[in-house]
């Protein structure tokens, strides 16, 4: 089957113009409007149109009724002059906190049912994520990835880690915080606060840092009980990460087995760990165990793999960042970019609010779809012709499937 690049180009401007033209007034502006740099990227155009600025919501969202963009993204900065051409000439005022949460930098299981690689090197293939070809070791491989529901499900708990961080080490209100679906393969956390806006790429660093877990020492969790022998000196009540360190341990110390401890402690202290284990179920107190430098080191690798949040460092260190604007639509998915309060965040189907296009039925000729895909599940080797709501025939044209519409676009965009 052949695929129409045209055909499926107009599917998606025409999706996009009925997208803009009906619920543009839906689209909140930005937070001070005027101050804000806007970039955008467009279906028949070539790079990005970046120094836009707005006066006010009128006008912003007239440009997004009448350009309609594939792409729409807004600066975390806020600026003198935000049309200048120059970032010295934009006078930078501040900026936002931005935290961005791929799916692509997170292991999870549903990979090898949606995502492929191909290495151009050797000419071998295969299901999920590999950082290189597994037959040649070439790295720059070609990959083909795809998002479902599994996959938001793993980034959305690392927003929720974020957000504990967020509020209960950095003391931020939920006023100050918004959290957005990408409109694909993740989530960004927003926080508007004085408190952040005048902060250097240096002290953002640092934020960055510690979320991650980056730089945890032993010798800012345990004292010395001997030689080349250390105690836990946190406790489960305690705040920030002596806290999470502590209720961390003691759950893995008594929930683990002896093979999994013995990947961290010496094994000649094996003969003590149901010893030891009942003296912890007992007093609840982590000082009844010791360990040695090396053991707790491995230890503190393991909770901040676990308990750090994986965020693209990259965003949150710069101070003028363009992020996807709220409200607009993503051009390789078609799925909105949502916004959800922190209240929503747990329970909020983020896939079903973002997809705007709505469900009208569409005919499709279809071959190779990924197994899953957002909600959907398709047959494995599937070649046919199926009906399919009109996000998912956005999304799947978007990614590049093997697809081709065989209804009339006016009957669908009626």
């Amino acid at each position: 089957m052949k695929n129409s690049p045209d055909r499926n180009l107009q599917f998606m401007m025409k999706a996009f113009r009925w997208y803009y033209q009906r619920y543009s007034e839906r689209i909140d502006a930005p937070s001070s409007l005027e101050n804000r740099e806007f970039g955008f990227t467009f279906f028949r155009g070539k790079g990005m149109i970046r120094h836009v600025s707005f006066r006010d919501a009128e006008e912003f969202r007239k440009y997004l009724v009448e350009k309609v963009p594939q792409h729409a993204f807004y600066s975390s900065a806020y600026y003198r002059f935000p049309s200048a051409e120059t970032m010295d000439e934009k006078e930078w005022l501040g900026a936002d906190l931005i935290f961005d949460i791929d799916v692509d930098h997170i292991d999870t299981p549903c990979k090898v049912y949606h995502d492929s690689w191909l290495c151009p090197k050797c000419g071998a293939s295969g299901r999920g994520a590999v950082s290189a070809c597994p037959h040649c070791g070439n790295e720059n491989i070609k990959r083909k990835t795809w998002v479902c529901n599994t996959c938001l499900s793993v980034a959305r708990d690392e927003v929720i880690k974020l957000i504990d961080f967020l509020l209960n080490d950095f003391g931020f209100s939920q006023d100050e915080l918004y959290v957005t679906f990408s409109g694909h393969r993740g989530f960004h956390v927003h926080v508007e606060s004085e408190a952040v806006r005048g902060m250097d790429q240096d002290l953002r660093r640092e934020i960055s840092d510690y979320v991650r877990g980056v730089g945890l020492v032993p010798e800012a969790f345990t004292v010395q009980a001997g030689p080349r022998v250390f105690k836990v000196s946190v406790d489960p009540e305690m705040p920030g990460w002596h806290g999470r360190i502590a209720r961390y341990l003691l759950f893995w110390l008594l929930a683990a087995d002896e093979t999994e401890v013995s990947r961290v402690i010496n094994p000649r202290k094996l003969r003590y760990f149901d010893e030891m284990k009942k003296a912890l179920e007992k007093t609840g107190d982590l000082s009844v165990v010791t360990f040695s430098r090396r053991e707790i080191s491995k230890i503190l690798e393991i909770i901040a793999e676990k308990e750090g949040v994986k965020i693209d460092e990259r965003v949150t260190i710069d101070i003028k960042r363009l992020i996807r604007l709220p409200g607009s639509l993503h051009g390789k998915t078609g799925l909105q970019v949502y916004k959800i309060s922190v209240d929503e965040l747990e329970n909020k189907d983020v896939i079903r609010a973002s997809a705007v296009l709505g469900d009208r039925k569409v005919r499709v000729m279809l071959k190779n779809p990924p197994e899953k895909v957002l909600d959907h599940t398709f047959p494995p080797d599937f070649e046919g012709v199926m009906e399919l709501p009109l996000y998912l025939v956005a999304y799947l044209i978007s990614n590049g499937a093997e697809i081709k519409v065989l209804d009339a676009l006016s009957s669908v965009f009626y």
